[in-house]
């Protein structure tokens, strides 16, 4: 039965949402408080169960036109001393495709998809939801009232609507400060390979894009509040990589120059259910795993797929659906955010004597020990891919 739904945040998890739910005939609006869609922003790399699903909606092609070349891994210490190296078709040997792309150049590819099928309301927040028996009575910050069948709520970590509304979710700081951008410039890295520094307390990647662009993410162990970090995010990038090499140095230098693109702190979302009434919450607004999970990405694309399918089981039960999807996610929420902190305590030790433990151990390991250690936790069961509830 055709509904109407609204989707507040037109992300990664909200556009996919829209694309799958307007396939299957119902009548979607997309509202996002930006005043257009760019294909800007960081890295992420989409793996596993998040490529099966854009290869099942058709857009796998387009997606690797758009993404950024990567054949090896290099992992460093601070001195840049070679701890391992290894393929990312080794690493990826138990699992899917992996494709390393912007977030904004993926975001770009379901938009184009979808955007002539969709109604966009572009500088645009929810002010008020009112359910009113099986509908939602939805206010606009334009001061547009719709009234909907179902409302999504993909507005990312800091989802004012979740906070509002979804009194129960607690947002967690995982303490991690997360920086990334991209720099145009000639440079002297390889393309394909990407280089990863190991050291206490943080991590420093650099992705070649191309041969006249590149990208670096870091994370930084930081207790500090947000507002604090942002008026302070270029003093502190400098001070934290102060003691690197020239060559990074010099990147490093080029971004402070240019500005960073990308500055926020990680954390998880924790409530006991992603359901109230008609009311549903999406990718990070209800589940973020941080990024250490590794799968950011891909979970946000299949709580769209999940959505998605539990509506087209059980088109004239909305409670019955909603249900579905929320029993379906919660052991895979936990799953992830489980692999996360493990990540963290592994990657980005908090002492001299874990990092020496950590790096003994990943440089020793065999390669398929490695491939094991990295993309285990990025498997779903049978079950869970077909959607199944047990």
């Amino acid at each position: 039965m055709k509904k109407r739904i609204i989707i507040s945040g037109g992300g990664i998890a909200g556009i996919t949402a829209a694309k799958l739910l307007v396939d299957q005939g119902h009548d979607i609006t997309v509202i996002d408080k930006a005043s257009q869609f760019n294909n800007a922003g960081f890295l992420v790399s989409l793996k596993s169960f998040g490529v099966k699903i854009m290869d099942e909606m058709g857009l796998t092609g387009n997606l690797v036109k758009e993404s950024t070349p990567s054949e090896f891994m290099h992992w460093l210490d601070s001195s840049g001393n070679m701890i391992r190296n290894i393929s990312y078709e080794k690493v990826n040997q138990n699992t899917n495709q992996s494709i390393l792309i912007t977030r904004g150049g993926l975001h770009q590819v379901i938009y184009n998809n979808v955007k002539s099928a969709i109604d966009i309301i572009f500088g645009t927040t929810i002010t008020e939801l009112q359910q009113k028996g099986h509908k939602v009575s939805v206010t606009l910050s334009n001061g547009q009232v719709i009234e909907a069948d179902l409302v999504v709520v993909s507005e990312g970590l800091r989802s004012s609507t979740r906070t509002k509304y979804f009194g129960e979710s607690q947002l967690e700081d995982f303490n991690l400060l997360y920086m990334g951008g991209r720099l145009k410039e000639k440079h002297p890295y390889t393309v394909g390979t990407v280089k990863t520094y190991l050291d206490i307390n943080k991590m420093l990647s650099i992705y070649p894009v191309n041969n006249e662009e590149v990208a670096i993410q870091c994370y930084i162990y930081n207790t500090d509040e947000l507002a604090n970090i942002h008026s302070n995010a270029k003093h502190l990038l400098k001070e934290t990589f102060k003691n690197y090499n020239s060559e990074v140095q010099h990147l490093i230098n080029g971004f402070l120059k240019e500005g960073l693109m990308f500055v926020d702190k990680m954390g998880m979302v924790h409530g006991p259910s992603l359901v109230k009434g008609h009311v549903v919450l999406l990718g990070d607004a209800g589940y973020c795993p941080t990024a250490l999970s590794g799968m950011g990405a891909s979970l946000s694309i299949y709580g769209a797929k999940a959505l998605s399918h539990f509506l087209a089981r059980s088109p004239n039960d909305l409670a019955v659906s909603l249900e579905n999807y929320n029993a379906l996610m919660q052991p895979i929420i936990k799953k992830f955010q489980d692999n996360a902190r493990n990540n963290a305590h592994s990657f980005i030790p908090r002492n001299e004597a874990d990092l020496i433990r950590f790096t003994r151990l990943f440089s020793a390991a065999s390669d398929t020990e490695v491939s094991k250690m990295m993309t285990e936790q990025l498997i779903l069961t049978e079950d869970q891919m077909k959607f199944t509830l047990t």
